[in-house]
């Protein structure tokens, strides 16, 4: 594994671990071989709620049912309508 990473994936970043992650819960990320890690790393897509948090995740099953992706500039939709009026209760 250490080795094709090496070979095949860009070396713009650098790696803090070799750990090869196969799925992760809540605070935790388990490894391939079994192994659970307290994920102090705080990703940007888990800080608030965690790792596959049912509610987020029943949220982008629903979501990714109706459109993966509307380029802001090409469509209108709701979800995006509905964000831009949420921030306009919060932000002057």
């Amino acid at each position: 594994m250490k080795n094709f990473a090496r070979t095949h994936l860009t070396h713009a970043w650098s790696r803090y671990t070799d750990l090869m992650a196969e799925r992760a819960e809540g605070i935790y990320i388990y490894a391939a071989n079994g192994r659970r890690y307290l994920d102090f790393t705080s990703g940007i897509g888990v800080t608030n709620t965690g790792h596959c948090h049912p509610a987020v995740v029943a949220a982008a099953q629903e979501q990714v049912a109706k459109m993966i992706h509307g380029q802001i500039n090409i469509v209108f939709h709701q979800p995006m309508l509905d964000l831009v009026s949420e921030l306009l209760t919060i932000i002057p």
